[in-house]
């Protein structure tokens, strides 16, 4: 068979060489037949049948989770996958097939799924569309319980198998942890799908959202799986075998010297200091933060908490969370953003979601999200603040407002942490009164309120990924608009030159620009002094700027500042890198928006 490639969404790096393990499970058969009245409560009860099992076999891989890898995020995700067994959108419906249709279970279990994803998809934003893949996994096993089939096929793996699948289950994770797994490759999935999670924390090489992957492999073919540029190669000649292996060794090189300036500062060599902090999704990946040397939590992104096994109507739980993040950075601050979720996820069903405002709310996907969601559920608003409030007493912590647009809007979040200081002070509880309040910057209006915001905030945090959607109108995540999503944009520029001028707050860039050593040069130019990312780009942006002459980079932005478009913009700062870092930017672009 002829080297085949293939390319998808990049999540863990790392190269790995191995033999395809295919598990596919979309092939199994579902028989169809319709009973008669008569049959249909023996059915029900077979179908009761499949659920308990299903329901006794997520709680014993629950427990081992829990006893072999001490892993939160395994064990609520099957917690989480439990509770859509039961869940109405999901049982109700197909026993309501299987009673008043005749549906065989099989049969009633496939329509639900079917159904249920139907409502995923009208659902625009991509982690809830992800969640997708939930109902897939959890209407797998009731089928195969339902038909006597095996439902653990990553049992007993061979050493130096790469996982071939359609997307994996928190079950197969418990699989891979306890195996000596290369790799792990999926057709579906995406950058906030638990699977990319559940990679960034295990450390597996992974790639995601490969088109045809399935039907391009076969059992124990020979695989190379790149999970830095998200490159899977089928079948290679001896040729690519012995290129890869170059480049893992050059990549194993480039990591122990990029590891080698962890504990320095990221310092300009003519003195200008800019602090470089991590992005975390769940408490697993503080442990790469601390190893990459970041020198605190710039976004903790609460949107996942319930991978973290938290309880989102508990203080306690919550305070908890934080606390161990806290505990685990040693004195580092730690930035939590209160929940962010969209207007967008209007429609999705109920299926194990914790934080769910009122039905529909208008078309627009920007319309009712972050702040305003919290402030219609004030309840869990608050509960999530005495949580925040409650790990203060640990360390120093801070509390971030996405999407806020308004000064109405912080007042009223403040009124609300203003109760929570109330509520726990009534209980005796220890907390810091003085938790530093921060807004995210991540729309016009909140550029243009700029000053009234920053008389009643500590500091800003500047959501690049939105805003620079919202400043070019284009989606980064849609492929008709993408390449307008351009951070070199002229408009970008000057937006982010008035923030970090008028600004008198301390103020982050977050979001993939900060991540981007193609632009830490205009960011530096710009005087910013905090950059907070993902923890794998944090050893090569500080390597860079310990490169870089701030006063250099401000000329840059100054020559850059009356061109008229991104791609002379773009131009103009390669032509500078090849100077300035020939080594790193010999080939000098900028990095593909994710």
């Amino acid at each position: 068979m002829s080297v085949r490639v293939l390319h998808g969404i990049p999540i863990c790096p790392g190269v790995a060489f191995g033999q395809v393990h295919p598990v596919d499970r979309r092939r199994v058969t579902v028989p169809r037949f319709r009973l008669p009245p008569e049959q249909r409560n023996a059915e029900k009860a077979r179908f009761e049948r499949a659920i308990r099992e299903s329901e006794a076999q997520l709680e014993a891989l629950r427990s081992r989770s829990e006893e072999e890898l001490g892993f939160g995020p395994v064990s609520n995700l099957l917690r989480a996958h439990a509770m859509i067994l039961r869940d109405g959108a999901f049982f109700d419906a197909a026993a309501d097939r299987i009673e008043e249709e005749g549906q065989n279970a099989e049969w009633a279990v496939r329509s639900t799924i079917r159904e249920v994803k139907r409502l995923f998809d009208h659902v625009d934003h991509p982690y809830f569309r992800e969640r997708r893949s939930d109902v897939d996994v959890v209407g797998d096993r009731v089928l195969r319980n339902l038909l006597g089939i095996e439902s653990d096929p990553l049992a007993n793996l061979p050493p130096g198998a790469v996982i071939a699948a359609y997307d994996l289950t928190p079950a197969d994770t418990l699989a891979l942890g306890r195996s000596a797994v290369a790799a792990f490759v999926t057709e579906g999935g995406g950058r906030t799908s638990h699977t990319a999670i559940l990679a960034r924390a295990l450390g597996v090489p992974c790639v995601l959202g490969l088109s045809g992957l399935l039907d391009a492999v076969q059992a124990e073919q020979a695989i190379i799986v790149d999970g830095g540029s998200g490159t899977v190669v089928i079948e290679p000649s001896d040729g690519e075998v012995s290129r890869y292996q170059g480049i893992a060794q050059r990549r194993a090189k480039e990591e122990a010297s990029l590891l080698a300036d962890r504990d320095l500062p990221a310092q300009t060599v003519d003195g200008h200091r800019v602090r470089l902090f991590g992005n975390i999704e769940v408490r697993q990946e503080v442990e790469v933060l601390r190893r990459v040397g970041a020198e605190g939590v710039g976004l903790y992104r609460t949107e996942f908490l319930h991978i973290d096994e938290v309880d989102l109507e508990d203080p306690d739980a919550h305070g908890a969370a934080y606390g161990s993040v806290l505990a685990q950075m040693e004195g580092r601050p730690v930035t939590v953003r209160t929940l962010d979720l969209g207007g967008d996820k209007r429609g999705a069903p109920s299926l194990a979601m914790d934080w769910e405002p009122e039905a529909d709310h208008g078309a627009s996907p920007l319309g009712l999200r972050g702040i305003r969601i919290s402030l219609r559920e004030l309840p869990g608003f608050r509960v999530q603040l005495q949580g925040i409030l409650q790990a203060s007493a640990r360390g120093p912590i801070r509390i971030l407002l996405p999407f806020v647009t308004d000064l109405v809007e912080l007042r009223e979040a403040k009124g609300a942490l203003e109760r929570a200081r109330r509520d726990l002070a009534a209980k005796g509880a220890d907390f810091d009164p003085d938790v530093a309040v921060g807004v995210m910057i991540e729309t016009p209006a909140s550029v243009f309120c700029l000053e009234h915001l920053q008389e009643e905030c500590d500091f800003f945090s500047v959501g690049t990924n939105d805003l620079v959607s919202l400043v070019m109108s284009a989606d980064r995540n849609d492929e008709a608009t993408s390449h307008i999503h351009r951070p070199a944009h002229p408009a970008v520029l000057r937006v982010l030159r008035t923030i970090r001028e008028r600004a008198s707050v301390p103020v982050c860039i977050c979001g993939e620009l900060a991540a981007d050593p193609f632009m830490t040069p205009v960011l530096v130019g710009l005087g910013y002094d905090e950059l907070s990312m993902a923890a794998a780009s944090i050893p090569v942006v500080k390597r860079l700027v310990r490169r870089l002459d701030a006063g250099a980079c401000r000329e840059l932005v100054d020559d850059i500042w009356n061109l008229r478009t991104a791609d002379e913009v773009e131009a103009r700062i390669a032509e500078r890198l090849r100077v300035w870092v020939p080594d790193l930017f010999g080939g000098a672009q900028p990095a593909e928006t994710p």
